[in-house]
């Protein structure tokens, strides 16, 4: 038996070993897996439905401040629009009570009352269809309505807010409370206080805010005589700046700079630039973040806050505190309220792209942490 021929072996360039390579490319895609693990959690924080249902109102009223945004409410043909809507409109007048007016259209047949104007109007109302059972509903026609766009409507075309009566739905919305006071958006002590108690805070904001920063930033005892609990258990004793809001804020960059991400998620956000003594004894002033269900303040004085813009005068103790989903609100079909910041916008893509693509493990709904 003849043995076949033997193939000669020629030897190449050694190998490269790729055991690093793929330690490597490993050790990326985990880090990279990490980091859009918790984008898509955030994303999917921020994508629970609220709770919805087709709006039902007959019968609703709106009061118009005609004169909040530099008479924006008559630029746009408000009354009219709405009347058209089959809305009873009420203008407000100088002397007026808007918390009354509300309170009589409802006592005259009103299923839900809306508010056209400023966030302090918008609060004021909200309070009473809170204490009376009815939907709330709101037109942005203010200077810079915080509250309308967070909840999702379009502030520079306003009368879009009309169709949350036309062909609407009613969400559940969390709202504040400083005292039996209720707040839309935020409550602030400290210097944006001390400034909006201020005459002349309406006709020079930034002038004025910069001389009372000034003012309490010299001497000894510094900010305002307000005392509370801190996150760890330390406490408060002097404060520049506290800020408590209906739901965080997120930093979102000009020109709002503030937007929260949900209006039910029954928090309030909470930030402070005070001084005191941390529960491990050290003393000096520290800037802190939190959020909490409640907050309570105490001073030897009477308690300036700008509530929603409005300066207001509290007595001590005050008590702030979220009302989870206690509010009732109209919006137009499809609304959706909340801030999606822009790496939460690229995790929604990629949700999208994954369910196109049907990609296991993609569900439908929020995952667990």
């Amino acid at each position: 038996m003849v043995a076949p021929d033997r193939v000669p072996v020629v030897a190449g360039p050694p190998r490269r070993p790729i055991t690093p390579f793929l330690v490597g490319l490993a050790a990326g895609t985990a880090v990279a897996a990490v980091f859009m693990r918790r984008q898509l959690i955030a994303f999917a924080t921020r994508a629970k439905p609220y709770v919805r249902r087709p709006a039902t109102t007959t019968n609703p009223a709106l009061i118009v401040n005609r004169w909040s945004g530099d008479g924006k409410a008559e630029r746009f043909g408000l009354a009219e629009a709405a009347e058209r809507a089959g809305i009873r409109v009420i203008m407000l007048e100088r002397s007026d009570d808007i918390v009354q007016l509300a309170k009589d259209a409802i006592d005259a047949g009103a299923d839900a009352i809306g508010a056209a104007g400023g966030d302090g109007s918008l609060g004021l109302i909200a309070g009473v269809a809170i204490e009376r059972d009815v939907p709330f509903f709101c037109v942005p026609v203010g200077t810079r309505n915080h509250f309308a766009l967070d909840l999702g409507l379009d502030r520079d075309n306003p009368l879009t807010a009309l169709d949350a009566i036309r062909d609407g739905e009613e969400l559940l919305i969390d709202y504040g409370l400083a005292g039996d006071r209720p707040f839309l958006n935020n409550v602030s002590f400290g210097v944006y206080a001390e400034a909006v108690h201020r005459d002349e805070y309406r006709e020079n904001k930034e002038q004025t805010i910069a001389e009372v920063l000034q003012k309490m930033s010299k001497g000894k005892d510094r900010g305002s005589a307000l005392r509370f609990q801190g996150p760890r258990g330390g406490q408060a004793e002097r404060t520049t700046m506290t800020l408590v809001s209906n739901n965080p804020y997120v930093f979102s960059g000009p020109p709002d700079y503030g937007r929260r991400l949900r209006l039910d998620g029954g928090r309030l956000g909470i930030s402070t630039v005070a001084e005191g003594t941390d529960a491990d004894g050290t003393s000096g002033a520290a800037t802190r973040h939190w959020e909490d269900e409640r907050l309570v303040l105490e001073s030897d004085e009477p308690i300036l806050a700008g509530l929603d813009g409005e300066a207001l005068t509290f007595e001590s103790p005050l008590q702030l505190e979220i009302k989870s989903r206690g509010l009732r609100v109209l919006v137009p079909a499809g609304t959706k309220p909340g801030y999606a910041p822009p790496r939460a916008t690229f995790a929604a893509e990629l949700v999208g792209l994954a369910r196109l693509a049907g990609t296991p493990g993609v569900a439908e709904g929020p995952t667990d942490a």
